[in-house]
């Protein structure tokens, strides 16, 4: 390969290479582990906010009147902010069950427990030269640190630590299980482990959104990914890691094509000098983002972007027709018209069609006709502009297309019938619902969620 060997520490960079490095990403987080981060963000704002508000007798208090008021107010009752508090510590409570059941393997395992909390030789020495560092007895660098440094993965062994005696004392103080003496220390063990992660979560949050030289990692909680001259500077040991992967790649490729103008990033390196990229390849136009470059490409967008794009789309729905996005009222609203059409007075005499059936006004008068209509055209236009419009079925290889076909049947059959039952679907429901924060939605797409979970381990089979 011609390559040498990196050395343990990052060598000083030219401006050459640290501009070259700041245009490449390296992905740091999978989305899993950034979706399980934001998730805990919102359940940690709710619960604090509306626990401070609750902690108020005429001898105790953690916030002002003016605060406790506002809650109240807008929850209409300290039995109803209550009732909230507890729902969503609940919600979070099953959402870590299924985490960790189905995840285990793939997320649990590899991400926490062997690089987030998994502190080594070169931690410990980080953190007592860091400790030196800070009061001025000793200018020895840092040694070089894993994807996650030593004072993230104390503060992550500090929360993980917590969580379990939260979450139990949580619902021993919700459903006042055992006895009264079990609940009062569980009262006492929740407010101090609570206050040792708010402690910690206070430095978390300056850390990452508020110190320049850390910005890069609160970035990488919505993107996945950092720049490799972050990567390089603060993780270095990471870094070195994703390199030798990256040569070992490069290697096999050129073992097993015979390609002889691939090169190693690596190649011919000095020790400790990071290896500088080629250029990269400019499109031919080597126009910037056009409308066509946009709109026409057949790649699919962002998730983060198309979710985006739905929530500002369900906010517009809510200023613009006073309601929300659905799917499964307006399939019922077409259902009613045809039977309005074949059989107009069973229609207007059945104890469950008539709440939909008016004599005089069209079942199909309504926003969820018009909106799946909508949907219907900008699909087919998105498709028509980015190339996708095709005769297809996808499918498993172990499968074939009539089973394929009694899948999709039995499937849209459950899912028609749950939505029905449930008075909503994901869209009605789960988005339109969970926008005005009701408890019903958010019940809703935790058993959506682990329905999946488990119906993706029995069906798995049909897709692999």
């Amino acid at each position: 390969m011609g390559s040498q060997p990196l050395s343990i520490s990052p060598a000083p960079l030219t401006v050459e290479q640290a501009e070259a490095m700041s245009q490449r990403r390296i992905k740091k987080h999978h989305v899993a582990i950034i979706l399980l981060h934001w998730f805990n963000a919102i359940v940690w704002l709710c619960e604090l906010a509306t626990g401070t508000a609750l902690i108020a007798s005429p001898y105790f208090r953690l916030m002002p009147y003016w605060y406790i008021e506002l809650l109240t107010d807008l929850f209409g009752s300290r039995a109803t902010m209550l009732q909230f508090h507890i729902a969503i510590g609940v919600i979070w409570v099953l959402v870590f069950l299924v985490y960790g059941i189905f995840g285990f393997r793939t997320y649990l395992a590899k991400q926490i427990f062997e690089k987030e909390i998994a502190l080594d030789r070169d931690d410990i020495n980080w953190l007592i030269i860091r400790t030196l560092r800070i009061l001025k007895k000793s200018d020895e660098p840092l040694p070089p640190q894993d994807s996650y440094n030593a004072g993230q993965k104390l503060f992550a062994l500090h929360v993980y630590a917590m969580i379990p005696i939260i979450m139990i004392t949580g619902l021993i103080m919700a459903f006042h299980l055992v006895s009264t003496a079990v609940v009062g220390w569980a009262v006492v063990l929740h407010f101090v482990a609570v206050g040792l992660v708010v402690s910690g979560l206070i430095i978390h949050a300056y850390m990452g959104a508020v110190f320049p030289e850390e910005k890069a990692a609160f970035f990488s909680m919505l993107t996945g990914m950092v720049s490799e001259l972050y990567a390089y500077r603060h993780h270095f040991k990471w870094w070195k890691e994703v390199k030798v992967q990256e040569e070992a790649w490069i290697h096999q490729l050129q073992g097993g094509s015979g390609s002889a103008g691939v090169a190693s990033p690596m190649a011919g390196a000095s020790p400790g000098t990071p290896p500088v990229a080629p250029e990269k390849v400019e499109e031919k136009s080597g126009s910037p983002r056009t409308f066509k470059r946009i709109f026409r490409a057949r790649e699919y967008w962002p998730p983060y972007v198309a979710g985006a794009g739905l929530g500002l789309t369900l906010l517009a729905t809510f200023v613009l027709m006073g309601q929300g996005l659905g799917a499964s009222g307006g399939f019922t609203s077409y259902l009613v018209a045809l039977i309005a059409w074949v059989a107009p007075n069973y229609a207007a005499h059945s104890a469950y069609w008539s709440n939909y059936f008016q004599p005089g006004h069209s079942p199909l008068i309504t926003f969820l006709v018009f909106e799946l209509i909508g949907v219907i055209i900008g699909g087919f236009i998105s498709g028509w502009l980015a190339g996708r419009i095709r005769l297809a079925v996808d499918k498993g290889p172990r499968i074939s297309r009539p089973t394929r076909y009694l899948l999709a049947l039995g499937g849209g059959i459950l899912t028609g019938y749950g939505a029905r039952l449930a008075r909503g679907c994901t869209s009605g429901l789960a988005l339109s619902g969970g926008a005005v924060l009701s408890v019903g939605a958010w019940i809703f797409m935790l058993a959506v969620f682990a329905a999946a979970f488990v119906g993706a381990w029995f069906m798995r089979r049909y897709w692999l």
